[in-house]
């Protein structure tokens, strides 16, 4: 849908009308609902990462007539400038009377797992689908064989077919040729053309992230990479984790849960259109699709109530391979087209991380090695003498930009890095723009930078300025109220004390979360050969910061590797190699699941790994 189409008028006495700028649309919302809702359902694409509760303050829109009066959350989260320039916080006021607003258009959808794609490309490997073209004996008197048996002829062996596939054959052999193009997995035929129709063989490897979608499509027949698209997951608008989405399908029921699901769909269908676009095929070309993601994720993905996964004892409906065609989850490819997600471990160790426990080969070897995924949740795995132990930790959306007051995911106008010096401060921008916020890694360099300059202490407070001390301007604010100026102009980025807290409470979660996986499996920090660090907020990380910060523990700087989004890449190897999903199945039994909610230790190592380590 466009944004802001719909009615020109009003429908109803419940309904007023709203002038949107900059696009100078007119649309109708009803009385009562949110400016957030009411945006959000005409497709305005307003970021709400906490889901409309007033707790990230990202929902931004300036009134232009009809101004109400702020609350505290639009106190708490906006400077007085924009306050009394009409700024206000969409979740926090309700469509009462006609009025005027401006949205801040969004500079663009590129994520950082398709700026840092590593392509993948195979030369040999089975995908599982084929495409052959073969020649079907004609009927005869003497031997009155039905299509489909002299088709399984032809292909030796039995064949299974949907009406839709009949179909096709049927048109296909009514020709004086008998000559047809057969795509098939095993028994199962997907497709069947007249040659002169021969489709192009292609599949996609899928990453259903909780703040990211990213669709990769492949040639299976040559196995090259033909591009990668990824945005935004549009289940957002319903909050930025797992567990807020799983509330908002309890509340709402299977009518919840199919929402949630009518999201993610449009959002990757929107991605496979842009795919097949730019590689000039047609997406019903597209007979294979592999997934990954986290439980709850993949429970959405298929409209399966994940209500089980955010209460104890955490149980899904479901942790195995599943297989099933697009057209019962409705992707926009070949609707025969094999869909199949990989296994998960648990309701908190998902596909992903067994594809990135995969594609990393984590699970070989004796060497004792750390792998982490960071992201809304903290997964960690341990790999030591063949055994492979795995937790989650709930590490919250600080490491993607939420709960951040300047927070932002990893966009064109975030900030990514920054480098303090004796008197100037230097960020490195997404897309060289001026700075708009604050992604996952610049909050993680900017919090190494103000410590390792001596503005942040060990217990990650503001140390209060001093006349004499370079940059002490830049330190506004006390107590509570400190931040430090990131960037100058008219709208200036801070990093604020709570930001700096936020930061704190989600690097301890994994910090005690390799704690007690080194206990359980018997070993120190030390005895570690390697750290991987994967997900999309490897990709910008700094080794120095991770270790200034306290996030890795003190291993040194050669032992750990930064390897991306390894989720994506287990999933591109599984589509081109059908055998690996049954690789993927035993490292998935492998892994030892403990459960942190249950371990009393827990707690006070998390609490000791607050603080910031003493100055490296």
């Amino acid at each position: 849908m466009i944004p802001g189409q719909g009615s020109s008028r009003s429908d109803g006495e419940g309904e007023h009308e709203l002038r949107i700028l900059p696009a100078g649309t007119t649309v109708h919302a009803r009385s009562g609902d949110t400016y957030l809702r009411a945006l959000q359902d005409r497709s305005f694409p307003i970021p709400s990462t906490c889901g409309g509760i007033g707790k990230c303050g990202q929902c931004r829109i300036r009134f232009v007539e009809g101004v109400p009066d702020p609350t505290p959350a639009d106190v708490r989260h906006l400077p007085p400038r924009e306050l009394e320039g009409g700024w206000r916080l969409a979740c926090e006021h309700l469509v009462e009377s006609p009025a005027t607003i401006e949205i801040i258009p969004e500079q663009g959808e590129l994520d950082q797992k398709a700026v840092h794609d590593t392509p993948l490309s195979m030369d040999s490997g089975d995908p599982g689908v084929r495409l052959r073209t073969v020649q079907v004996r004609s009927a005869s008197r003497e031997e009155q064989l039905a299509h489909s048996t002299r088709l399984g002829e032809a292909l030796g062996g039995e064949v299974r077919m949907d009406p839709e596939v009949l179909r096709r054959l049927a048109r296909a052999l009514s020709s004086a040729s008998q000559v047809v193009s057969v795509v098939s997995a095993g028994e199962r035929v997907l497709d069947l053309r007249e040659t002169s129709e021969s489709p192009r063989l292609c599949g996609i490897a899928v990453d259903v992230g909780t703040t990211t979608l990213a669709v990769f499509l492949f040639d299976l027949t040559t196995g090259g990479q033909l591009g990668t698209a990824a945005s935004r997951n549009p289940q957002r608008k319903y909050g930025a984790d797992v567990i807020s989405r799983i509330a908002y399908a309890r509340q709402n029921g299977p009518d919840g849960v199919s929402e949630l699901q009518a999201a993610v769909i449009s959002g990757l269908n929107a991605l496979i259109m842009q795919l097949a676009e730019g590689a000039s095929i047609p997406a019903d070309s597209i007979y294979k699709a592999t997934v990954v993601g986290n439980p709850t994720m993949l429970h959405l993905l298929l409209a399966v109530d994940p209500a089980g996964i955010d209460v104890s004892p955490y149980v899904p409906v479901f942790t195995h391979a599943v297989e099933c065609t697009a057209e019962a989850v409705g992707l926009a490819i070949n609707s025969q087209a094999i869909v199949e997600t990989l296994p998960a471990v648990s309701a908190y160790v998902g596909a992903d991380i067994v594809a990135g426990i995969f594609s990393t080969r984590l699970g070989e070897g004796n060497a004792p090695r750390l792998f982490l995924d960071v992201g809304t949740n903290g997964e960690i795995v341990l790999a030591v003498e063949g055994r492979l132990i795995a937790c989650s930790t709930a590490a919250g959306p600080a490491f993607e930009g939420a709960s951040i007051v300047h927070g932002m995911n990893a966009l064109p106008g975030a900030i990514e890095s920054v480098r303090i010096g004796q008197n100037d401060v230097r960020c490195s921008v997404i897309g060289d723009l001026a700075a708009s916020g604050i992604c996952g890694t610049g909050l993680l360099s900017a919090v190494a930078e103000l410590r390792r300059a001596g503005w942040i202490d060990a217990s990650g407070r503001f140390v209060p300025p001093t006349s004499d001390r370079p940059l002490a301007d830049r330190v506004e604010g006390r107590g509570k109220e400190a931040r430090f100026r990131l960037t100058d102009g008219d709208s200036p980025i801070h990093l604020h004390q709570a930001d700096v807290r936020e930061f704190q409470l989600a690097k301890a979660a994994l910090r005690a979360g390799i704690e007690r996986l080194l206990v359980r499996a018997g070993l120190s920090t030390g005895e570690l050969d390697g750290v991987l660090l994967g997900g999309a907020f490897s990709s910008s990380a700094k080794e120095e910061d991770l270790l200034q910060t306290g996030l890795l523990p003190a291993v040194g700087v050669r032992k750990i590797r930064l390897v991306g989004n390894v989720a994506g890449q287990g999933a591109k190897q599984v589509l081109l190699e059908r055998r690996s999903m049954d690789v993927c199945r035993s490292l998935a039994d492998r892994v030892e699941y403990v459960e942190l909610s249950g371990d009393r230790a827990f707690s006070e190592v998390y609490v000791e790994n607050i603080p910031f380590p003493e100055s490296r």
